[in-house]
């Protein structure tokens, strides 16, 4: 995907949840509902399919974050949606301590 049409699309997929954010602060409960009715079987749909592009491999790698086949790469897209979906991994009482304790098992988010 060249630049310019990826700038165009995050752009309008910034515009759209601005929006969005704006029906849920200053909407009223119709508007509000809609939302809910519409809008958040949209917004799980395609968590769904990003999540499955960023599955991680047999080691907990993500293989959409590698930039070659080599490199390993930890999925910061994977990171973000268990702290804003769940909360602070750490906060869960995982056991891990130190560099392992932001690894997410599979377990945890099938």
């Amino acid at each position: 995907m060249d630049e310019v049409l990826s700038s165009t699309l995050q752009r309008a997929v910034a515009e759209q949840l601005d929006y969005l954010d704006h029906l849920v602060d200053a909407g009223d409960e119709a508007t509000k509902m809609s939302l809910a009715t519409h809008e958040i079987s949209r917004l799980t749909t395609t968590f769904r399919t990003m999540l499955a592009d960023h599955a991680p491999d047999e080691h907990g790698l993500c293989r959409a974050c590698r930039t070659a086949p080599w490199r390993r790469a930890h999925c910061g897209l994977l990171k973000a949606a268990y702290s804003n979906l769940i909360g602070n991994p750490a906060d869960h009482g995982n056991g891990h301590t130190g560099r392992h304790s932001l690894r997410i098992s599979r377990t945890a988010i099938t």
